[in-house]
């Protein structure tokens, strides 16, 4: 018992990490597919996650050292049906005509070894029932594959970095977490009542998805700007080098405009308001007043960000960087700079802050083009 309280402790440390590396990604998945990231859901997917990572930790964990493997001789693998039966009859002191035999067998590794199999996987079915509304036949394939991936890396010795598998691959152990899924789908309904109920969390999540919320907006921005306008300057450069002028392609014209030009002005201009981004998380760039919005307005739009706000802010970091870490350039035309960037960064916080506060929802560069974004997500049926 010790030791499965030790492996949560070691999930409880770990999660918050896991947490912050899968937000990004999960925040996509949510976004693309409800428009939104309510509360709720996220307390239902965390929960989730965090079992995962458990119940994995509870299959590798204690950690051995390598020579220790090295020295080992037991079996590997155990292929041997109800071998489990056999070990509790000859292991436990089971008697079935001596019942104060009975109360003790029940405390026995071999007793508890294959209980704790099937509770090991028991939320997973109920998971597989509750979120992803799985079948009874899905939900046995889901658990059994589950299953066969934590047999698999104790057979692996943990994808090889061991010499050898530190853990029995047992068939049994395969029957009794699929017999453990099976179970927590049978008992989803009851677990079902302590978390939100499902439906409602897909309406709720629909009917916030017409607000398109400064998040996932935030999302749409570092799709376009982090990873898409980069793949294209990272093109941009690779053409250069082969063509043999290296130096051009760090030019902020090649290396900055360009690439900003493309995808983030050019792209929503031809689709009518949409990047990749956007696209992703379905919104759109759309007209603030009745009628079609133009290609040069969204492009206005799109210029007053990339060329203007973002800039501005990463010059105004890099000054405020550049005088507090070097003596030398604290000088008056430094700070006289720094001073400038700082006034129209305050503008932006302020702005930003007043959309917040009167829930306008529109920034400075809407506001000049008469723009808004727009929710583009169809409601889904029940999957």
């Amino acid at each position: 018992m010790s030791l499965y309280i030790s492996n949560i402790k070691s999930a409880v440390i770990i999660f918050p990490f896991l947490a912050s590396f899968i937000t990004l990604p999960l925040l996509v998945i949510e976004y693309r597919h409800y428009g939104s990231f309510t509360f709720k859901r996220a307390f239902v997917l965390y929960t989730m996650i965090f079992y995962l990572l458990a119940a994995y930790l509870m299959v590798i964990l204690p950690l051995p050292s390598i020579e220790s493997v090295f020295k080992m001789t037991s079996a590997r693998v155990q292929l041997i049906p109800f071998n489990f039966v056999h070990d509790f009859l000859t292991e436990s002191g089971f008697s079935l005509v001596h019942p104060g035999t009975w109360v003790g067998s029940l405390k026995t590794i071999s007793f508890l070894q294959p209980v704790f199999n099937i509770l090991l996987i028991i939320p997973f079915g109920f998971y597989i029932r509750y979120y992803f509304r799985l079948s009874f036949k899905k939900t046995i394939l889901a658990s059994f594959l589950l299953s066969l991936f934590f047999e698999l890396t104790q057979l692996s010795g943990l994808y090889w970095i061991y010499p050898r598998s530190y853990r029995l691959f047992d068939v049994d152990d395969l029957m009794m977490n699929t017999l453990g899924g099976t179970f927590g789908w049978l008992l989803a309904p009851i677990i079902a009542k302590i978390f939100p109920n499902r439906d409602k969390l897909d309406s709720s999540s629909y009917k916030r998805a017409e607000h398109v919320g400064w998040l996932r907006r935030l999302v749409a921005l570092f799709i376009d700007y982090m990873i898409v306008s980069t793949i294209c300057s990272l093109m941009i450069e690779v053409f250069f080098y082969m063509i043999g002028h290296r130096g051009m392609a760090h030019t902020p014209l090649f290396n900055y405009i360009l690439p900003i030009a493309i995808v983030l002005i050019l792209v929503p201009m031809v689709t009518e308001g949409q990047t990749f981004g956007k696209s992703i998380v379905h919104i759109k760039i759309t007209n603030f007043y009745p009628g079609k919005l133009s290609r040069l307005r969204i492009g206005m739009r799109q210029a007053w960000i990339y060329y203007f706000t973002l800039p501005i802010s990463i010059a105004w970091l890099k000054q405020a960087k550049l005088i507090l870490t070097v003596e030398s350039a604290r000088t008056k035309l430094n700070a006289f700079v720094l001073v400038i960037l700082s006034a129209i960064v305050l503008g932006f916080v302020f702005d930003f802050l007043a959309a917040l506060v009167t829930r306008r929802d529109r920034l400075f560069y809407d506001l000049i083009v008469h723009t808004k974004q727009q929710n583009t997500l169809k409601k889904r049926g029940r999957k």
